[in-house]
């Protein structure tokens, strides 16, 4: 079985997704963990019990996976590009930061990734865009593709994926945290409003599958005259579509503005 040196830099929330999904195959990885905050190498050494460093050393080949914030993506280049040998994987899951921004600092194979929080449990959606042609290193084909379905799309689409799927879960929160909140107003304990809603959110990936659109499985859960026709009626009358392509518009447009930032740095 082949083997992979995975260096992953930023271990915040993607970046532990990727270490808890990469942690669950049963694939021949040696992970490498880095971190500047010496806070969070102490959670990761409790919870993981795995040492995180707080600089890259030179690497030489292998994947980086940099799971950083856009706005400390440039002075990790700047800092870091000689450390960096030709032949590694460069794979970027930062919001807005664009292909042809990172080849300005290294002359690597680039892969554009947009994944989101599931790939912990290996149910994530990872659309990709690369600067290389095939599969190098077959990254995609035997480590992307363990942690949940992959897609290939035009860079050009990437700042509305991010909006709705790599931003995706945070909409689905705030959902069910608006209908938690109208539990308890119309009479619910809190507590048990958020019981209802987390059991329900738990049972719903049971109720998907490839045939059926989200059309049709509204029209299988609301009956002519009934309870969830009347709700479904008023989110149409306060425009619930226009709130929520405005939210998706939104987060498309900043992860544009934050692509133009990075390119101007």
């Amino acid at each position: 079985m082949e083997k992979y040196d995975i260096h992953i830099v930023g271990m915040g929330n993607l970046g532990t997704a990727f270490l808890s999904g990469f942690e669950s195959l049963d694939l021949n990885i040696e992970l490498f963990l880095y971190d500047d905050s010496s806070d969070v190498r102490e959670i990761i050494k409790n919870n993981y019990l795995k040492d995180t460093y707080d600089h890259i050393p030179s690497i030489e080949d292998g994947v980086l996976i940099l799971c950083m914030k856009p706005q400390n993506i440039i002075s990790f280049f700047d800092n870091n590009k000689e450390n960096i040998g030709k032949n590694v994987l460069v794979c970027s899951p930062v919001a807005g930061l664009e292909i042809g921004t990172i080849e300005q600092y290294l002359k690597n194979p680039i892969l554009r990734i947009m994944p989101n929080l599931l790939i912990r449990d290996n149910s994530g959606f990872i659309p990709f865009s690369s600067n290389y042609e095939e599969d190098y290193l077959s990254f995609i084909k035997n480590i992307l593709n363990k942690l949940g379905t992959v897609k290939e799309f035009d860079e050009s689409m990437f700042p509305i994926i991010t909006a709705i799927s790599g931003s995706g879960p945070a909409w689905f929160y705030e959902l069910s945290k608006q209908i938690v909140n109208s539990g308890f107003e119309l009479g619910l304990r809190e507590e048990e409003s958020e019981m209802i809603i987390k059991n329900l959110v738990n049972a719903l990936p049971s109720l998907l599958n490839d045939e059926e659109t989200f059309n049709d499985l509204i029209n299988k859960v609301k009956s002519p005259g009934g309870t969830t026709e009347a709700g479904l009626n008023s989110l149409d009358n306060n425009s619930f579509d226009k709130v929520i392509f405005e939210a998706m518009q939104k987060a498309t447009q900043r992860s544009i503005e934050i692509s133009k930032e990075l390119s101007n740095e």
